[in-house]
């Protein structure tokens, strides 16, 4: 067989070029880096030295087309010994059961970005560095949400992982018809226009049957293609990109330009850098909390699950360490650290170093369980030449003015609908934090479960009994970033709660709670069994209530201040927290507590 009639189904991948590993590297030190992370995670396994054939080969080739090509191919052995597990010790005995699987990377490079193919487990050595968003990029450049068929959608919201959403579709729909403006889109397959099988797509003969085309991280044209045909597609791809054309599909919209993206970090690096330095004057004040949140950029409900968190710089073998138990301490925390070890705060260039070398180590019981550099966990929302910006796990996001509009419109509009009409809670005292707010809730059918259990995942703050209504209250004192740690809660909750429901005989987090409360309020003579019966069997109608109060001017109404806000994560968070609570069927309600007299 001649080697260019091989062909073969690809998808394509992108390295993320604003990746903070890839600052100021070539693309020989990038895909070096890559190699040895990879040599790195190997080494934890198995012994290089006297198993040869694991060690990765890598070639590399200059092609007169402008492309160079990089072959980084590994063998690695598969756990899956289940014929030995089968088998009687006896039959096992001197077999060798171990399953060696060939995989590889191909690094493609063509002008600016490094495109990538794998085969096997060649994942596991690029999927720290992918673009997450290439392939929906890329389609946004092409794509007519009115007309586009769909065939299956994944999205989710800005809370990572937490909340996935998937679909199959059978009837014809378009996406403007599914995804809704407030979602990211994750994965995308739909029927591939006829016009773009007759001009972008041309060349590949996609013939006149139905097309079907993939995109998420990766993009995946349902045709085999050769070698050349490869180069080819690369080439199209790389024009589409950065082709003007672009319909958003979404209220977000990625960063992929990297000088934007280095222009947006410093502006939001250079407000860090203030804030430790002013830890130090009469301005410790200001230092602006409300628009930042501290949350790790990947393992988030790992992350939530913390009990307890070490501040460390790099390589400090304990020293300086900084122990935290409470999650909204981190950023105080952390720049109270690179305040108290910098011998020069006029040098803004070695404070900005310590953003990246500061660490953050997440633990349930001493056990590690999350880890990044303190900017990574950095989430936040700024304005940068009259534009806003987001700034959600590592990646930056352009919010549209039409879709604020919309998000802004929703967010009242919820806010009417689901506020919380019942008197149930109290009224916020001035000077009260939020464990004051809580423990003034003192009447029978009242518990109070914030901090009951060490999981940082908390069933709610307040379970309160009424007229045969559960309603699992989360309170939060502002309405700015911590909007977002509020819907996470919320929605963290629900869904292990929804858990509980589905598995009732085996339920454990509903009542693991409700025992740790009985233990240390024995007076209140809770019947642990009964109330979980009734919640889990549905007795009780579930209501979920997102509670916070909004420290804006006390003579404004409540519309008038969510309407006046200007920060949009607040806004999002009502928007998708009722969306979503709405899939897992629970009740929602909102209330601003603040208008409590």
């Amino acid at each position: 067989m001649k080697f260019d009639s091989k062909k073969i189904d690809l998808k394509i991948f992108k390295l993320n070029n604003t990746f903070y590993e890839f600052k100021d590297k070539s693309t020989i030190e990038r895909i070096k880096l890559i190699e040895d992370n990879h040599l790195k995670k190997l080494r934890l396994k198995y012994d290089l030295d006297e198993h040869h054939k694991l060690r990765p080969v890598i070639t590399h080739s200059t092609e007169e087309d402008g492309f160079e090509i990089w072959s980084y191919c590994y063998n690695q052995p598969k756990d899956q010994f289940y014929w030995k597990l089968f088998l009687p010790e006896k039959l096992s005995e001197g077999q060798n059961f171990e399953i060696i699987e060939f995989s590889f990377v191909l690094f493609i490079k063509y002008k600016s970005n490094i495109y990538c193919v794998i085969g096997g487990s060649g994942m596991s050595v690029i999927r720290k560095y992918i673009d997450p968003d290439f392939g929906i990029n890329l389609y946004q450049h092409f794509a007519k949400p009115t007309e586009d068929i769909l065939i299956e959608l994944n999205a989710r919201g800005i809370a990572s992982n937490i909340s996935q959403k998937r679909h199959t579709y059978n009837l014809n729909q378009t996406i403007s018809e599914t995804l809704e403006y407030s979602e990211i889109p994750t994965k995308i397959k739909l029927v591939l226009r006829k016009e773009l099988k007759d001009s972008i797509f041309k060349k590949y003969k996609l013939g006149t049957d139905r097309t079907l085309l993939e995109v998420g991280s990766y993009f995946y044209l349902r045709k085999r293609i050769n070698f050349e045909e490869l180069k080819q597609l690369i080439i199209d791809l790389d024009k589409i990109l950065n082709d003007d054309n672009f319909t958003q599909l979404t209220l977000f919209r990625k960063i992929d330009d990297e000088n934007l993206v280095n222009e947006l970090d410093k502006v939001l690096q250079n407000r860090i850098i203030d804030d430790v330095i002013k830890l130090s004057t009469s301005s410790r004040n200001t230092i602006q909390k409300d628009i930042l949140e501290v949350v790790h950029p990947s393992k988030l409900e790992r992350f939530y699950e913390c009990n307890n968190y070490i501040i460390k710089a790099k390589y400090s073998r304990g020293k300086h360490d900084i122990e935290v138990n409470d999650r909204q301490e981190l950023y105080i925390k952390s720049i109270e650290h690179i305040n108290n070890n910098s011998d020069d705060l006029t040098n803004r260039f070695e404070i900005g170093k310590k953003l990246f070398t500061l660490g953050i180590v997440g633990r349930v019981n001493d056990k590690e369980l999350t880890y990044a550099n303190f900017y990574a966990h950095i989430i936040a929302e700024i304005e940068y030449l009259s534009q806003k910006y987001f700034r959600i796990d590592g990646n930056w996001y352009f919010l549209k003015d039409e879709f604020l509009e919309l998000m802004n419109s929703d967010a009242i509009d919820f806010y009417r609908k689901y506020e919380l009409k019942e008197n149930i809670l109290n009224k916020w005292e001035d000077g009260d934090d939020e464990d004051t707010y809580n423990l003034s809730h003192k009447n029978d059918n009242y518990y109070v479960l914030d901090k009951v259990i060490d999981s940082n995942i908390e069933l709610c703050d307040l379970l309160i009994i009424k007229d045969d209504i559960a309603y699992f209250v989360h309170v939060k004192n502002g309405f700015n970033t911590k909007m977002r740690d509020l819907y996470v809660q919320v929605m963290l909750s629900a869904k292990r709660l929804s858990t509980d429901i589905k598995n009732n005989k085996s339920s454990s987090y509903l009542k693991k709670t409700l025992q740790a409360y009985k233990k240390i309020n024995k007076k209140k003579g809770l019947d642990v069994k009964e109330l979980a019966r009734k919640i889990l069997e549905k007795e009780y109608e579930i209501v979920y209530v997102m509670a916070f109060k909004n420290n804006y001017r006390k003579s404004d109404t409540i519309i008038d201040k969510i309407n006046k806000s200007k920060s949009n994560i607040a806004k999002y968070s009502i928007v998708q927290t009722v969306k979503e609570m709405q899939r897992l069927n629970f009740g929602i309600r909102l209330k601003d507590i603040s208008e409590i007299k």
